[in-house]
């Protein structure tokens, strides 16, 4: 594994893990529908300006500011902070993409619920 300079983390298969075995948790329950979370998120292109460092080539992602009033509880805030690590007086917001996949994982599953009753009332109506 490698952390690249610019905060990347490169790997040979590109596997990330998270822990998730039952006998951590409790409280297990289904999720609530993400449909109308997922379908209100404007997924953009863009790239990073070029004074941040972070590359110019082009990305497809969120913006944090438009995700906020939609999952607040997706979008952190972290203090700018210089070389000397003295804080700016400003802020970074960013997206957590992890928990974001989750939501999306939970949205798709309702999408195929929904598929799969219109092909039935499509085949119910040709006859088959």
């Amino acid at each position: 594994m490698v952390i690249r300079q610019d905060g990347d983390l490169e790997n040979t298969n590109n596997s990330y893990t998270g822990l998730s075995d039952v006998k951590l948790k409790e409280n297990i329950v289904d999720a609530n529908s993400q449909w109308d979370d997922i379908k209100a998120l404007r997924v953009r292109n863009y790239n990073f300006k070029p004074e941040t460092g972070h590359g110019d080539h082009r990305q497809i992602g969120l913006i944090a500011q438009e995700l906020e009033p939609i999952c607040p509880h997706l979008v952190d805030e972290s203090p700018d902070i210089d070389a000397a690590g003295n804080k700016l007086g400003t802020t970074t917001k960013s997206v957590n993409y992890s928990v974001l996949y989750m939501k999306a994982v939970k949205a798709l599953q309702e999408a195929m619920e929904r598929i799969e009753v219109l092909e039935a009332k499509v085949n119910a109506l040709e006859g088959n």
